[in-house]
C-alpha cells in the first residue's frame, strides 16, 4: 500500500476508534448501569439515559460500512480478485466462529443460549461480499441496494409462513427473535438479522474508491452524500411515508418530541436508522480527513487512531473486562456477584441504576485498555504472523 494511501487511512482509523469507544459505553452501561427499562422507551426514560443509548446507534452501521471501505482499500495491494475473495471469505468465517465461541462466552460467562450479534453480521457480510467483488461496482449496488431500500416493505408474518418449517432461516435474515431447538431450552437469539447489513458493507466497498481520489474531491463527495442521507432521513421521518416500523409521534415536550423523531428501529436496522447513522458518519469522515497534515495527526485524536487500528482485538478484550469488573464491583458493593447481561435480573438490595457510575467505569476501562491495544498494534505491525493478522 502506498504511503499516500496509507495517510488516507488515518481518518478511517480515527472514526473506527471513536466508534468502538462509543460501543464500549453501550456495553459498559449494560453491565454497570442496568436500569430495568429500555433507555429508548420514552414512557420510562430520561434524556440522559436515552442519549447515552442513542449515540451508540452509530457504531454498528459505521463499523460495517468502514469494513467495506477497508476491504476495497486492502484490494489495492493485492494482485488479484482471488486474493481479495480468499481474504474476505477466511476473515468472515473466522468472525462467525469467534461470535459463536469466544464472544458468547465473554458476554455470558457460559453458553446458556447463543447470541448472534454484530460480529456475526460482519462475518456473514464479508462472506457475501467475497462473492460480489467479481461484479462491476454498479452491479454490486444494483444487487444489494434493494435489500437496504425495500426491506421495510416486507411482511414478516407472510414470509415466515412461506418458509414453513424452515422459518428459522427467515428469522436469521430479518427477525430479531428466538430460534428454539426442538423441545430443549437451548436456542439462538437473533440480535442482528442479516438484512440489511451486507448491503451496508457493499455500499462501503463501492464508496471506498473515493479514497483513491484527491482529497478535495473526496471530502466534497463525502459531505454531499452524507448531507443527502440526512435530508432523506428527515423527509422520511417527518412524513412517515416509509422506512421504519415505528412512526414518529409528537410528545408532551419539545425535547421528548425530538427524541421521538430520532428514535428509529435498530433490530432489524430500518432504512431510516441507516440514513440517520451513515449520513452523519460520512460527513464526520470528511471532517476527520483533515486531521492528518503531512502524515502528522493532531494529538487530540491520536489515541482514537491507536484504538481504531486494532478494532477486533479491542472488541475481544473489552467485553470480558467490562463483565468481570462489573461482577467484582457488585460482589464488593453488595456481597454478591451480579450478572446484568440481557437486562435487569433480580437486583441486589440497595441497588440503584446510576449513569454516573456507568460513565466512570467506561472512562476507566478505556484508559486501562489503551496500553495493551497500543502494544498489540505495534506488535502486529512488526510481525508477519498469520495468526496476528486474524486479530
Amino acid at each position: 500500500m502506498t504511503d499516500t494511501l496509507q495517510k488516507r487511512l488515518v481518518s478511517i482509523d480515527i472514526l473506527r476508534g471513536l466508534i468502538i469507544v462509543l460501543m464500549a459505553l453501550d456495553h459498559t452501561r449494560d453491565f454497570w448501569g442496568a436500569a430495568g427499562f429500555s433507555p429508548t422507551d420514552l414512557s420510562q426514560t430520561t434524556p440522559a439515559w436515552f442519549l447515552t443509548r442513542w449515540i451508540t446507534h452509530f457504531c454498528a452501521p459505521l463499523f460495517v460500512f468502514l469494513t467495506g471501505v477497508s476491504a476495497m482499500l486492502y484490494s489495492q495491494k493485492l494482485e488479484s480478485k482471488a486474493q481479495l475473495r480468499n481474504y474476505l471469505l477466511s476473515r468472515g468465517v473466522w468472525l462467525i466462529i469467534l461470535e459463536l465461541t469466544v464472544v458468547n462466552l465473554s458476554w455470558q460467562v457460559g453458553y446458556a443460549v447463543t447470541f448472534i450479534q454484530v460480529i456475526w453480521a460482519i462475518g456473514c457480510s464479508m462472506v457475501i461480499l467475497s462473492g460480489l467483488i467479481y461484479l462491476p461496482k454498479r452491479w454490486i449496488l444494483a444487487v444489494t441496494l434493494p435489500f437496504l431500500l425495500l426491506h421495510n416493505a416486507i411482511d414478516d408474518a407472510v414470509l415466515s409462513a412461506l418458509f414453513g418449517q424452515v422459518d428459522w432461516l427467515w428469522k436469521i435474515f430479518h427477525l430479531s427473535s428466538w430460534i428454539g431447538f426442538n423441545d430443549t431450552n437451548y436456542g439462538i437469539i437473533v440480535v442482528y438479522p442479516l438484512l440489511p447489513w451486507f448491503s451496508v458493507m457493499a455500499l462501503g466497498y463501492v464508496l471506498g474508491e473515493l479514497f483513491l481520489k484527491p482529497q478535495p474531491q473526496r471530502q466534497k463527495t463525502l459531505l454531499l452524500l452524507g448531507s443527502t442521507m440526512v435530508l432523506a432521513f428527515i423527509a422520511l421521518r417527518a412524513t412517515g411515508i416509509y422506512g421504519d416500523p415505528s412512526a414518529y409521534q409528537g410528545q408532551d415536550t419539545v425535547l421528548f418530541s425530538i427524541l421521538s423523531f430520532i428514535n428509529t428501529t435498530k433490530y432489524p436496522a430500518s432504512l431510516q436508522f441507516i440514513l440517520m447513522t451513515i449520513g452523519p458518519g460520512l460527513m464526520l469522515l470528511a471532517l476527520l480527513d483533515k486531521v492528518s497534515v503531512e502524515g502528522k495527526i493532531y494529538p487530540a485524536v491520536h489515541w482514537l487512531k491507536v484504538l481504531g487500528s486494532v478494532p477486533l482485538f479491542f472488541y475481544l478484550i473489552h467485553v470480558p473486562v467490562i463483565n468481570l469488573t462489573a461482577h467484582l464491583y457488585t460482589f464488593l458493593r453488595y456481597g454478591e456477584a451480579v450478572n446484568f447481561f440481557g437486562g435487569m435480573r433480580v437486583a441486589p438490595q440497595g441497588y440503584e441504576p446510576s449513569l454516573l457510575l456507568a460513565y466512570t467505569a467506561w472512562i476507566t476501562i478505556i484508559a486501562l485498555l489503551y496500553y495493551p491495544c497500543k502494544q498489540f498494534g505495534l506488535l502486529k505491525r512488526r510481525s508477519n504472523s498469520v495468526i496476528l493478522s486474524y486479530l
